[in-house]
């Protein structure tokens, strides 16, 4: 599941380049000074494995060949680090991914915050799916940080019955969507307006994923699982 179990963690996820279905394969975190990396496998996890990434066409990269295998390493992992430009290799090259997501024109990997559970709170921060398909380019010059934006469960989603939307707070203009990754783990909250859902970065130059980062914070609550597939733009 997409819950942390490390203090410093990130997920490790693939797309799809055919389906876009975002598929959780591993967790990479720092402990005692040293970086580690898992897969997660199909009985942890029920939205994504690496054994269901393999079925999908997911090739591993070349030192994680054994899926069975905890690697530890004294400095980030050179794929991963290589992920990186020189100065953020050289500088916090952890938080550095952390920030960019590490994603590359070359391949469909990215890293993703885990869910944070504190006491009976669950918080993330994550970027807008599907940002370059709906209204974002014209809400966003009125975007800053700290606004607060609107989620909706969006019922008759055929493709992720646990499918957000994301709307600026006066539902003027469709964002996108809560990457389906997430979505599971907080819908019933969203359901239930027990939440709070805030613009945490605007970076117009990015990317389109990268564009808006929102923060999440609710109550929690128990995750609503059940057996499907997810795709997500």
């Amino acid at each position: 599941m997409v819950i942390a179990k490390h203090k410093n963690e990130l997920l490790v996820v693939w797309k799809d380049p055919d389906t876009r279905e975002r598929i959780v394969i591993g967790r990479l975190w720092k402990e005692d000074g040293l970086f580690q990396f898992k897969y997660i496998r199909e009985d942890e996890n029920e939205h994504g494995s690496i054994e269901y990434a393999l079925k999908m066409g997911y090739k591993t990269i070349k030192i994680f060949e054994d899926i069975d295998q905890k690697y530890t390493s004294e400095k980030l992992f050179a794929p991963f680090l290589n992920r990186l430009n020189g100065k953020d290799r050289k500088n916090k090259p952890f938080e550095a991914l952390k920030r960019t997501g590490g994603r590359l024109n070359t391949d469909t990997l990215e890293f993703m915050e885990p869910i944070d559970e504190e006491k009976k709170c669950r918080t993330v921060k994550f970027n807008i799916a599907g940002w370059r398909h709906y209204d974002g380019d014209k809400a966003l010059e009125n975007l800053d940080s700290g606004q607060e934006i609107h989620l909706e469960i969006e019922e008759d989603n055929i493709y992720d019955m646990h499918a957000i939307e994301i709307w600026t707070k006066d539902k003027e203009y469709k964002l996108g969507y809560v990457p389906a990754v997430y979505s599971r783990y907080i819908d019933k909250l969203v359901e239930d307006g027990e939440y709070d859902a805030v613009i945490a970065e605007v970076n117009p130059k990015a990317d389109p994923y990268q564009i808006l980062e929102i923060r999440f914070r609710g109550e929690m609550v128990n995750p609503k699982v059940e057996e499907t597939k997810f795709s997500i733009a």
